[in-house]
């Protein structure tokens, strides 16, 4: 006997099912075209669903653009999430960590999904300035949150002195990533490994002589 539980669960897997469905179809179509050019019917058959369908799910092309380059933002922070979690902040390597955990990050600002995301914002930023918000709500500030935690265990270690953690982070991020653009002509070519590591290195020295204690 089903039970009007186990129906309601099933609902609900499908629901999400499908949502999941329209929106690993709407970012390559909004990646290739532009949102301009992108339409729901391309869509909505990219997903084997109707129009209505994401007419109720989104409510029209400008939400399911949001919420496309938002659910890209936050698969693309995974990775950046895991390097920093992976800075050791109790060993006595922990520069070198710094050194792995910022070459991480920035290895995933290089990847082609990122900069196709990056060019994507971009492009539609002008008409409709939520995309950046929303993007950064996804990707950028749970990172942030993230390393300045971990910043704040090395200050409490004492092998930093950080009064606010959350601007340390952004410091990070930016004097690591600063040469990331020049390196790859704004992400329009590849960089080598040991140009990038060099660029990175650089930054957490400035980083580091600007916390130690």
């Amino acid at each position: 006997m089903v039970t009007s539980g186990a129906v309601e669960s099933t609902v609900r897997r499908r629901s999400v099912d499908k949502r999941r469905s329209i929106l690993d179809a709407a970012a390559p179509v909004f990646g290739d075209v532009g949102y301009e050019r992108a339409s729901i019917e391309t869509i909505a058959a990219a997903a084997g669903v109707s129009k209505p369908t994401i007419y109720s799910y989104f409510g029209g092309k400008e939400d399911l653009f949001r919420e496309s380059v938002a659910d890209s933002a936050r698969s693309l922070n995974a990775d950046s999430l895991a390097a920093v979690h992976s800075l050791d902040v109790r060993s006595k390597n922990w520069r070198a960590s710094l050194v792995r955990t910022a070459f991480a990050l920035t290895n995933c600002q290089r990847s082609e999904c990122a900069s196709a995301l990056s060019r994507l914002v971009n492009a539609e930023i002008r008409r409709d300035p939520s995309v950046f918000t929303a993007v950064r709500e996804a990707g950028y500030e749970p990172i942030v949150e993230a390393l300045a935690g971990r910043l704040a265990m090395l200050s409490n270690t004492g092998m930093l002195s950080i009064e606010d953690p959350v601007l340390a982070a952004k410091q990070l991020m930016a004097l690591t990533q600063v040469e990331l653009p020049d390196l790859t002509s704004l992400g329009t070519k590849p960089a080598s490994d040991a140009a990038v590591r060099k660029a990175v290195t650089a930054g957490v020295d400035t980083f580091v002589r600007a916390y130690r204690p």
